[in-house]
């Protein structure tokens, strides 16, 4: 087995297990607070948990070809899960951030996507702000920051998402959150920084520079 190929196994039994971690805090959270990181929200949060095993599998299915964010990909879903799932979350982490670092090209590819992609970078740093904040929060605000958070992810790097549905998800990742918190001012101030990057980003669609790699 290639080393591509070993990190797309890891990856598709970590995701497997991060939607399988939120099934079981939506469905058992109140019973077993314990292993669910005794949440506020078990269920909202738990189907945050399910959508970033969806975002995990999705990216190790792209791991397939090359592409140093769909590397990346493997990493944060599991990461931010910590918050999201607790010590259900654990195993899925692990094995996410255990995938061969040369499923990414030896990092250098994703260094250097990195680099060039400085706005998608800050906007992944909010929207993981966001679900951070959404894991501390009361049932339906946890549950309305967490989708946000999600949705403003998939703003960020679905490059080919057409122009209506891209404004739909960015909307949806920035101001319900920003609406029902609207008495905190980091959800607040999140929406007002968030809001221009992501115009940036939807121009961006339109030059060469930013078609897929």
């Amino acid at each position: 087995m290639t080393r591509r190929g070993a990190a797309v196994g890891i990856g598709v039994a970590g995701g497997v297990l991060l939607v399988v971690a939120g099934l079981v805090q939506a469905t058992l959270g109140a019973v077993i607070p314990d292993w669910t990181g005794d949440k506020l929200a078990p269920v909202g949060l738990g189907l945050v948990t399910v959508a970033l095993g969806g975002v995990a599998l999705l990216a190790a299915h792209r791991l397939r070809r090359p592409g140093a964010m769909w590397a990346l990909g493997l990493l944060g879903p599991g990461l931010l899960s910590l918050s999201t799932g607790g010590v259900l979350a654990w195993a899925a982490a692990a094995l996410r951030t255990a995938s061969p670092p040369p499923s990414m090209d030896g990092g250098g590819d994703a260094v250097r996507t990195l680099a060039g992609e400085p706005v998608r970078v800050l906007l992944t740093v909010l929207a993981a702000a966001e679900l951070l904040m959404a894991a501390g929060a009361a049932p339906l605000l946890a549950l309305i920051g967490g989708l946000g958070g999600v949705a403003l992810l998939a703003a960020t790097w679905l490059r080919r998402v057409p122009l209506g549905p891209h404004i739909g998800l960015a909307l949806l990742g920035v101001l319900p959150f920003a609406g029902a918190a609207w008495t905190g001012l980091v959800p607040v101030l999140l929406a007002a920084v968030a809001a221009p990057l992501l115009v940036v980003v939807r121009d961006g669609h339109r030059t060469p520079a930013a078609s897929v790699r």
